[in-house]
């Protein structure tokens, strides 16, 4: 019978030794390490992003791997946490993260999760202001997220995280190019289908399937269908295709359309 030596875990001892995890299974479980709560945090790293909360990623050590860490971002040197890790181990962290055996890392995640968290947190201008911190598409991405969904905090108002004006300056400081044709943006998404989790007459929705070409097309592809009217909210804050926006899609490219409410036609535009 052959015995397998399982390979000294150095650093995650030294780890826990130094108080920054209570033991290897939370440690392995959380994958990284987690700023404590009360840590004295200046701006922009008290910002509410996952980005700065979770800093450092810990990868487990597996066999004869070692255990590995590093930093989700390489501009993450300068935060805080970071360098009382760092005091606290005695050397400097990996500032390319600490992938696993098969390569890969949560960095790229967690830069989407700094646009999107900052987004619906109301804070589309900190992400901007911090926007090395993750990338281009992850924030086209995060306009999406933003227009689709609320936060539903306002008296039931229907509107999302982000108004069509506020995604429009994220757009403009991203320089992003404003597409001239609005409703062939508009068809590059799903045909419009309902759908009834409540299994009732009355309770379909009509969720926004499909992509466009590229994530800044989809981000303006919100901003069409929420400005011409192709989108609306529902009673729980949720974007879906209004009748308007359904009549319009079968038209096709029609000059005018039929609207289904009225029997009325109605030029598309």
């Amino acid at each position: 019978m052959t015995t397998t030596t399982k390979t000294r875990d150095e650093l995650g001892e030294q780890i826990i030794t130094a108080g920054l995890a209570e033991n290897d299974f939370i440690l392995d479980l959380n994958g990284g390490l987690t700023v404590p709560s009360g840590f004295p945090l200046p701006s922009p790293w008290d910002l509410p992003s996952r980005l700065f909360r979770f800093p450092i990623e810990v990868c487990k050590a597996r066999g004869d791997r070692p255990r590995t860490i590093g930093l989700r971002h390489p501009d993450l040197a300068g935060h805080p946490f970071v360098q009382h890790v760092e005091a606290a181990l005695g050397f400097k962290l990996d500032p390319n993260g600490a992938p696993n055996e098969n390569g890969y890392s949560t960095c790229e995640s967690f830069g989407w999760f700094h646009a999107v968290d900052l987004v619906t947190a109301g804070q589309w201008r900190a992400l901007l202001d911090t926007s090395d911190f993750t990338t281009t598409r992850s924030i086209f991405n995060a306009v999406d997220f933003g227009l689709r969904y609320s936060d539903h905090s306002e008296g039931g108002k229907r509107h999302g995280h982000l108004s069509t004006s506020e995604a429009r300056q994220i757009m403009d400081e991203l320089g992003a190019t404003e597409p001239i044709n609005r409703a062939s943006i508009i068809r590059e998404l799903g045909k419009p289908s309902a759908c009834n989790s409540e299994g009732k007459k009355g309770g379909e929705r009509w969720p926004i399937n499909g992509k466009a070409s590229s994530l800044e097309d989809q981000a303006w592809a919100m901003i069409f269908g929420i400005e011409d009217g192709w989108f609306e909210y529902d009673r729980a804050g949720f974007l879906q295709w209004s009748v308007k926006g359904r009549d319009r899609y079968s038209a096709g490219n029609a000059v005018t359309y039929v609207e289904a409410k009225t029997g009325q036609a109605a030029f598309a535009f």
